[in-house]
Formats: C-alpha cells, structure tokens, sequence
C-alpha cells in the first residue's frame, strides 16, 4: 500500500471515529479511501508516470499457436450458434498471429524479455488488437486470448477465488488499448500490469 493510499485510509478512520463528517460525507470518505489505488493510478496515468509494478508472477506456462488456433475456432463456433460472429471472424491473415504469441515469448542473452505473467498478458491482450492479425474480431480475440493465458497461468482468480477482471474493465481496456496512439503502447501496457498486479478489477 502506498503512502498516499495509507493517509487517505488514515484520514477516513480519524474524520469517521471522531464523528467530524455526516452521513453524506462518510459515504464521500468510503468511496475516496475504497477507491484510492485507482485515483493514483489515474493520476500517474495522466502524467504519464505510471511506472512497471513491482509485485510481479513469473509465467508458468506459454500459449502455442496450435493451441491458440483451437481455442479461438471454439470460440468462433459459440458465437457464431449465437448470431454474434460472421466468417470473417478469426480469419487470420498470414501468419501473423503465430508471431505475435512467438513475440511474447523472446529471449535477449538467454533470458525472456517478458518475464512475468502481467507483462506477457498485456503485450499479447495489446498486439492482438492493435496489430489486426484477424480479418474480424480483434478485439474479441485479443480479450479471450488474454483471459485465456492468465487462466492457464493460474493467475485469473486470487487467492479467495475471485476474478481479477471483471467484464467491464475488459471492454474498456480493449476500447482503450483499440483507440489510444501507437506512441502509448508502454503506457498502455504499463497500466494493464498494473491493474493485473492490483486487482481484482
């Protein structure tokens, strides 16, 4: 917890025992300090100073193109049974894809060049929608695959059994990461690690 966070609980706890707030203003105070890790990173976000989170989970295990093939045609299938995909879904074009899950695993002098769980997740989650290896459904693919190696990775859920990510955070990080300039890949995956290395979101 970080020292901003810590004197926001503080302040809450003195205002709140001390009865130096109504009603209205301990519901401000619970939404302020309940909140306050996301007004930080808010902040360093529009400062552009959201630095790589320290807590981070080395990756246990990678996603193979084959496997990844299998998984978005599975995919495909339900949502094409339910009205929500044409053929043009998960069409690659070229081979883009495998290099894109090949990147994620690099090496440089013998060790990965993303090394954690958060890193490798938001890289894959950002070159799946914003490189377009799909004729279709980018952005969909780009979520599944993201929740789908952090299932396998054992990082989906916490350690009392809840998701790290709820289905409104990952429309809006894909909107996000969809709409945002080039120039701000590092901070966007800057701020997906972050998220991940907080959670639950």
């Amino acid at each position: 917890m970080s020292e901003a966070e810590q004197a926001i609980q503080l302040l809450s706890r003195t205002l709140t025992r001390h009865n130096l707030v109504n009603e209205e203003g301990r519901g401000v105070l619970e939404l302020i300090s309940r909140y306050a890790r996301t007004w930080l990173l808010l902040k360093e976000y529009d400062e552009d100073r959201l630095a790589v989170p320290k807590r981070r989970s080395p990756a246990r295990t990678t996603l193979d193109y084959p496997r990844a093939r299998a998984h978005i045609e599975t995919l495909k299938a339900r949502l094409t049974e339910r009205g929500e995909a044409t053929p043009l879904f998960g069409q690659e074009r070229g081979g883009s894809l495998a290099g894109i899950l090949g990147s994620i695993e690099q090496t440089f002098d013998g060790q990965p060049l993303y090394a954690s769980i958060e890193e490798k997740a938001a890289h894959l989650r950002y070159f799946v929608i914003k490189d377009h290896p799909f004729a279709d459904g980018n952005k969909r693919i780009g979520s599944f695959l993201f929740i789908l190696f952090l299932r396998e990775n054992g990082y989906l859920e916490d350690a009392t059994g809840q998701v790290k990510i709820n289905d409104n955070a990952l429309v809006a990080l894909a909107l996000l990461i969809a709409e945002n300039e080039p120039r701000n890949k590092d901070l966007m995956i800057r701020l997906v690690m972050n998220l991940l290395a907080e959670g639950p979101i």
